[in-house]
């Protein structure tokens, strides 16, 4: 199956060659269907299906399902060409030229609990994978009820060989466990001169995984960031398994603390001096921290009366001759404060909206990041947001005072709407009514950062199709796009820059948040 617009240059392109391929005499007499979609009018159900960038292209065999999920442009026919000619050979009897994948019966299904189908996305699980599923340590004391609601929960995710699937120093939300083919753990120590060391550049290989091997355990168990980056040696098949999905009795949900013992083989895999590892962050913040309370840095970007200048000049000082501007300032700042309201508003309704786990712990340390990334002057304004809203004064959003808030700028909400709205943003508490500054500041900061990535790559996107072309992406990230990464892939590192990218998937990424 294939996935494109009809207006975007890449999927042009790649027609004649898929046309070509479909063409082939090979696959005339073979159980081989070729179809395509175009993302016009069906934006919403490309998207459910995981598609990321376009044209892209889908393999599904039978009760199988989905086996092959890969960004196609017309550069990687090649590939296409490889991968359906492998998905054949594995999928088609020589002789008969039939389907031979083994099928399952509704006898079958029913005759006991151990010949029950069981499924990952749409793909059937041999006996040998569930076999090795079962028996990894961390899934070892599930009850049966836990372990198949994790395997229905699981999806399956190919890549091919280079593709960088974590990366040192994000956050983890993902563990995967290999089916097929070979990854390499990689580890940089932290020493790396950030002005001449490649962006792109991974570390020292430490380690090599293969086949019934798993990865990613040590970040969802320590709850700290990824401490090494994994790449694929050659097409890799993987299970992956999200954290939330994970039942509590297991450290992997992080909500079980693990022994010590268990935490120096987790440091020994992924080649982690947990000392040197927490001295050098702390080292390189105070460093930054120290830095920042220069004068003249972005911080204390003024003269300093009595220092610099004289006090008779203060008045010609920049940010002094504001203070005399009463009338207009004030309307200034009114129209500036209904603004901030507005941003606090869109905020609760990017919660509404997308569903976050505020009371994950990994969730709130980044947006603690987040939050420190605001300048001090959006840091300031806010908090002013939130004084302004808090009209009681007791350090706390109400339902009440949020209720009329929203009412103020023509956003009526009922009670129970913005009880969600609160309970979302500090589920921590059952039956919460009441929000804090810091849990403000941080879903502030999450959709202001949301809100100007969208609304950037929304002016570039002409047809309202949630894609854009990864050049355009490329363009406004100014070159930046090999230091951005998540759990798979950069999903703006191809080849050809003229395929499309979903880009509220990629403002996701560009945050840390889960896709």
């Amino acid at each position: 199956m294939k996935f494109f617009a009809p207006w975007c240059r890449a999927c042009k392109a790649l027609e004649p060659k898929y046309k070509q391929v479909a063409a082939d005499e090979r696959y005339k007499t073979l159980p081989v269907v070729f179809a395509q979609l175009d993302v016009s009018h069906n934006k919403e159900f490309i998207k459910s299906l995981g598609i990321l960038a376009l044209p892209c292209m889908q393999f599904y065999a039978g009760p199988l399902g989905l086996v092959e999920n890969f960004p196609c442009g017309p550069s990687k026919v090649p590939i296409l060409k490889r991968k359906l000619a492998e998905f054949v050979n594995a999928n088609v009897d020589p002789n008969t030229r039939e389907l031979h994948f083994k099928k399952v019966s509704n006898n079958d299904v029913e005759a006991s609990p151990e010949k029950q189908v069981k499924l990952i996305g749409e793909m059937v699980l041999t006996p040998e994978q569930l076999k090795v599923l079962r028996e990894i340590p961390y899934f070892a004391d599930f009850t049966d009820e836990e372990f198949d609601d994790l395997l229905s929960k699981a999806t399956l995710q190919t890549f091919d060989a280079g593709n960088l699937i974590m990366r040192q120093g994000m956050e983890g939300n993902m563990f995967y466990v290999i089916d097929s083919g070979e990854v390499e753990i990689f580890q940089k120590s932290g020493y790396e001169d950030p002005m001449t060391t490649p962006s792109n550049y991974l570390g020292t290989q430490i380690n090599t995984l293969t086949t019934n091997n798993y990865f990613g355990e040590r970040a969802l168990i320590t709850r700290e960031p990824r401490a090494a980056s994994i790449r694929t040696s050659k097409p890799t098949r993987c299970f992956a398994f999200h954290k939330d999905n994970i039942p509590s009795s297991s450290v992997l949900s992080g909500k079980k603390e693990a022994t010590e013992e268990r935490l120096r083989q987790l440091d020994v895999k992924y080649g982690v001096d947990a000392a040197l590892f927490d001295d050098v962050m702390t080292s390189q913040m105070k460093t930054i921290s120290v830095a920042n309370q220069n004068r003249g840095s972005v911080n204390t970007p003024r003269p300093i009366l009595g220092v610099d200048v004289e006090e008779e000049e203060a008045a010609y000082i920049p940010g002094k001759q504001e203070e005399n501007i009463t009338g207009k300032q004030d309307v200034l700042s009114l129209l500036v404060r209904f603004r901030l309201i507005r941003q606090a508003a869109r905020c609760f309704e990017h919660i509404v909206r997308t569903q976050p786990r505020w009371g994950d712990p990994g969730e709130t340390r980044r947006r603690s990041i987040l939050v420190s990334k605001l300048t001090p002057a959006q840091q300031e304004e806010f908090r002013d947001v939130f004084k302004m809203i808090d009209v009681t004064r007791d350090g706390n959003i109400s339902v009440l005072e949020l209720k009329q808030v929203m009412e103020s700028i023509g956003s009526e909400k009922t009670e129970e709407e913005l009880y969600d709205m609160i309970n979302k943003a500090n589920p921590a508490v059952d039956g919460n009514t009441e929000i804090t500054l810091d849990k403000f500041m941080g879903v502030m900061a999450e959709a202001e950062f949301y809100y100007l990535f969208t609304d950037t790559f929304n002016a570039l996107d002409k047809y309202n199709s949630g894609f854009v072309r990864a050049a355009d992406l490329d363009r406004v990230l100014c070159g930046m796009r090999d230091l951005i990464s998540d759990d798979r892939m950069s999903i703006i590192d191809v080849e050809d820059k003229e395929m499309l990218v979903d880009y509220e998937q990629f403002s996701k990424m560009l945050l840390g948040a889960s896709l």
